[in-house]
């Protein structure tokens, strides 16, 4: 029989599912199981509880695992952060949608292994009930890959360029299979519902107006006054209004793709070869993937992730070379990349939509900047949020709470990275 402990696994429905998976992959009854946190609180997952399974059998020394990705069992995190259908989403993408995009692969003749989209972990099986959604997914640190500590380490331009080279990939599929396809497509990315901007939450938008202030507080000096002039001048009618315009499906289509949605640096896993240069990349945490311009993906993880020395160097190349990803891959799907997007409309959708990457960077970068120790307790959280809500909002501090984790060590780091990414939105003539 198994041995195990897995108190820390929330429901009966989960705990039968990882029985079961295990046994098929071990063909056996009789195994070893240690369960553990794969993810501190509020530093490496944000939605939901990630554990590390490890189990061999009784026998044997050698040990398998899995990530088990669950749902949060707090009433107040599940209904604050829309836990059930963030978790909906991404079952979605990997039980249907990521399927398809294979097959699609597969039948225009192109070699998975080889020349297919497969960054990305695998997933053993899927639970869709309330409360007990869950993620059985393939544990990458198996295959030796590693986030890229945002503590002591920076995003390097190897790092980018394996970035760009796997979501030209990932959205190649789209304007192929939409070129070739269109019912199929338009069934599948209408499927994906916006889960990060939820238009019709006067929350949402309050917390994005909010962040924004920061830019404010960043530029409230006489040296930057022009920058602070153009800044008032782009949310004039609000932050969060304005990245709902880089959403707007009116104007980015026919250039819209499945895209992955969440694409910052904790959502990225790298393999490094014997010299620490990382030769390969995975794309994790689905459940924010939306149907929206390819370029929504590039920009939140160039202006949120990287920094203005490294954009310095290499801005336009980064460009380039998920330009060409993407037209290589397109031209193995037998379509035609110059007339689906070409390089001179995927510039046009940056100078339009660019402005989406200003606005996250207001979200992500206190989180990238803080000092190790200081992540969010998201049940606490989201308990002082509901009841802000519920006082319509009055209470500002209580939405300042996301950026309170800001040390005054870090508020340097902070500052510096939120005004050169205003620097580089106008130096671009994106804003």
């Amino acid at each position: 029989m198994a041995e195990s402990d897995l108190s820390d696994i929330p429901t009966d429905a989960i705990r039968a599912a990882l029985h079961e998976t295990i046994e098929k992959k071990l063909k056996s009854k009789n195994y070893k199981t240690v369960v553990s946190s794969a993810s501190k609180a509020g530093e490496s997952n944000f939605v939901g509880i990630v554990h590390r399974v490890s189990f061999n059998k009784n026998d044997e020394e050698k040990q398998e695992k899995l990530i088990l990705k669950v749902a949060p069992q707090n009433e107040t995190r599940r209904d604050q952060f829309n836990s059930r259908a963030l978790f909906l989403q991404e079952i979605n993408m990997y039980d249907k949608i990521l399927p398809f995009l294979k097959e699609f692969e597969q039948s225009k003749g192109v070699v998975i292994e080889e020349d297919g989209f497969v960054e990305y972990p695998k997933c053993y099986r899927t639970i869709d009930e309330a409360p007990s959604e869950s993620l059985f997914l393939e544990d990458l640190s198996v295959r030796d890959f590693a986030i890229i500590d945002r503590y002591t380490q920076e995003v390097t331009a190897d790092h980018v360029y394996l970035f760009m080279k796997a979501l030209g990939k990932l959205h190649a599929i789209s304007f192929a299979l939409k070129d070739q396809q269109p019912e199929k497509f338009k069934e599948l990315a209408s499927s994906l519902k916006e889960m990060f901007l939820r238009a019709n939450e006067e929350f949402i938008g309050e917390f994005f107006d909010n962040q924004a202030e920061s830019i404010f507080k960043v530029l409230d000096n006489a040296e930057d006054a022009h920058l602070l002039a153009k800044m008032k001048k782009v949310f004039e009618n609000g932050a969060f209004k304005t990245a709902l315009e880089c959403l707007d499906l009116d104007g980015t289509d026919p250039g819209s793709v499945i895209s992955h949605g969440d694409s910052w640096q904790n959502n990225l896993m790298f393999r490094y070869d014997e010299n620490g240069k990382p030769i390969e990349i995975c794309l994790l945490d689905l459940q924010v993937s939306r149907y929206s311009s390819p370029i929504i993906d590039i920009v939140y993880f160039i202006f949120c992730c990287t920094t203005k020395e490294l954009r310095d160097a290499h801005y336009d190349d980064f460009l380039k070379a998920y330009h060409e990803s993407l037209s290589a891959h397109i031209r193995r799907l037998g379509s035609d990349p110059e007339k689906l997007f070409p390089f001179a409309v995927m510039l046009e959708h940056f100078r339009k939509y660019a402005k989406f990457g200003l606005v996250l960077s207001t979200v992500l970068l206190p989180m990238i900047t803080t000092d190790r120790g200081n992540g969010l307790d998201l049940d606490e959280l989201a308990v002082k949020f509901e009841k802000n809500k519920e006082n319509n909002f009055e209470n500002k501090e209580d939405l300042d709470a996301f950026n309170s984790f800001i040390s005054d060590n870090s508020r340097i780091k902070f500052n510096k990275r939120l005004r050169d990414v205003v620097i580089d939105m106008v130096r671009l003539g994106y804003v």
